[in-house]
């Protein structure tokens, strides 16, 4: 069984400083239990995969920010063992970061791109990312879209899932991924996944442990298999804990390989 990880991160310690000096990200390691105080170098970040036992970890990194093309250089020797997803990280410009995704899309380490409306505030179905989705779509790059009530303490409403609705229908045929488990929606989601084919649901961020038990039955039905993807938010939420609850979900074997990995090595067109 090939373990993915669609959401890892590679701080650098001022990077990791400027996440917990946000505004609203007051308490966010102590929430997760994760361990900030250290950077997570890619050498650091390939360790604990194998500690894991997790074969492919996609590392998300903000489309404008300047060490992006340097992380490319620098998990170019681990094509096999990692890969980036962009970070939507200034939508007030639109143009430019569509301009950007285009061409960093041409990298083959983009394996997908990430909305966090959170952070800028903007309802994840707002105008400003339709150039973004648009590039994506194009691109043929599937897009992960934070939904649900989020840890930092900022405004959830720019990220009810009853927006992406909009998204769906106005880029059918794109593969949208809610990312962050949508909690407290889970309800409203897996009804979603059964009208939209298009969408799926990760667990980043959120303790598999913890999962709604009705979206444990759903992942081993026939209709919810392969709708859920695993993923992890280390090192705010520890790979560590992250796989190990992750492994202990009641499911079958096909239906665990599918969440474990199957499902995402599929959508993110990997070998």
């Amino acid at each position: 069984m090939t373990v993915v990880d669609l959401w890892v991160n590679a701080l650098t310690e001022k990077s990791a400083k400027a996440f917990t000096g946000q505004d609203g990200n007051e308490g966010i390691v102590d929430l997760l239990g994760g361990d900030l105080s250290a950077s997570t170098t890619i050498g650091k970040l390939l360790a604990t995969m194998d500690a894991c036992g997790v074969d492919l970890g996609v590392i998300a990194t903000g489309m404008s920010t300047p060490e992006t093309e340097m992380l490319l250089e620098d998990i170019a020797p681990y094509a096999d063992r990692l890969c980036i997803a962009l970070v939507a990280d200034h939508v007030t410009h639109p143009v430019q970061q569509s301009t950007r995704l285009r061409s960093l899309a041409e990298h083959p380490s983009v394996a997908l791109v990430r909305v966090t409306p959170l952070v800028e505030q903007y309802p994840l179905n707002d105008k400003l990312y339709y150039p973004i989705y648009t590039a994506a779509a194009e691109l043929r790059l599937p897009v992960a879209i934070n939904v649900g009530i989020p840890g930092p303490r900022v405004r959830s409403a720019c990220q009810h899932p009853e927006r992406l609705e909009d998204v769906l229908i106005d880029f059918k045929g794109m593969t949208i991924i809610g990312a962050h488990m949508g909690h407290p929606y889970e309800a409203l989601l897996m009804q979603y996944m059964l009208k939209w084919p298009d969408l799926y649901l990760s667990n980043s961020a959120y303790l598999a442990r913890y999962m709604d038990p009705a979206l444990v039955a759903f992942m081993n039905s026939s209709r919810g298999k392969g709708r859920l993807l695993f993923a992890s938010d280390h090192p705010f939420l520890p790979m560590e804990r992250a796989t190990a609850a992750a492994r202990d979900l009641p499911l079958t074997p096909d239906a665990m390989e599918a969440f474990m990995g199957g499902t995402a090595l599929r959508l993110l067109r990997r070998p």
